[in-house]
């Protein structure tokens, strides 16, 4: 039986970076979140965080790597109350070159960042009415290539796809789903990836980042509250005629 619940939020990897901006930011808006992800620490962290600022949610560890996590988290935050909004934010970046990524790798990619996202979002439809909404979390690497985490990038395009797929099928049921594409986002992630880079090139840390941040048309580092608030607008009124369209956070890197 359902709570009294009418607003549930699900937000996949919520337990740091952008999942986490995600889960408060919504919070913020009125949604009842369920925050799921794999670390119960950082899940108990971020629980903590927004019940003290009033908000209601539901930590639900899993391994979204394995399809029965996958079901019966988005079926546990169903019986929570009405779900109304799946963000699809879990995913992963191993920096790799292009004639060395092995098989265990493209799997482990492809899973978490793609076969996640297809099947959370065909079990969070099954109990969807109209007016939910679903986003995805792209990247500006599923937008063009990139030479040292191809197998990321190819997943990442693959998202805008299904992105667009989910959204013709369910639109008869008034359901948008569409996605961000975020740049260069200030979170642990990012730090490993130019940590890695400036090791391969022979530089610090921090100058790998300020190339990447030179290319930036705005001129500065992606925060994680920059994502947060356009998945709050695609989750409002205002975005309801919105579907199947990819959107680029990414402070001008690409314009397309």
């Amino acid at each position: 039986m359902k709570d009294d619940i009418s607003k549930v939020a699900i937000v996949t990897g919520a337990g740091q970076g952008i999942g986490r901006a995600i889960a408060h930011r919504l919070a913020r808006d009125g949604f009842a979140v369920a925050i799921v992800d794999i670390n119960a620490d950082a899940l108990d962290e971020v629980k903590k965080e927004i019940e003290g600022l009033g908000g209601q949610t539901l930590a639900l560890k899993a391994d979204l790597t394995k399809l029965d996590d996958i079901k019966k988290v988005i079926d546990r935050a169903a019986e929570w109350g009405q779900l109304t909004v799946l963000v699809n934010n879990a995913g992963r970046v191993i920096i790799t070159p292009f004639l060395e990524i092995s098989e265990h790798e493209w799997d482990a990619i492809m899973t978490l960042n793609l076969k996640t996202v297809f099947f959370a979002t065909q079990f969070a439809a099954r109990h969807m009415q109209n007016g939910a909404r679903v986003i995805n979390l792209s990247s500006i690497s599923g937008r063009s290539g990139r030479s040292d985490q191809a197998h990321y990038a190819a997943a990442k395009c693959a998202v805008i796809s299904i992105t667009q797929s989910a959204a013709l099928s369910f639109a008869s049921q008034g359901i948008t789903v569409n996605a961000v594409c975020p740049g260069v986002v200030d979170t642990p992630m990012t730090t490993g990836i130019h940590e890695i880079r400036a090791s391969a090139l022979g530089i610090t840390p921090e100058e790998s980042l300020a190339r990447m941040v030179a290319k930036i048309p705005l001129g500065r580092l992606e925060t994680t509250e920059d994502v947060a608030g356009a998945i709050s607008f695609l989750c409002s009124p205002d975005a309801s005629y919105i579907t199947g369209q990819s959107l680029n956070v990414d402070g001008g890197m690409e314009m397309n």
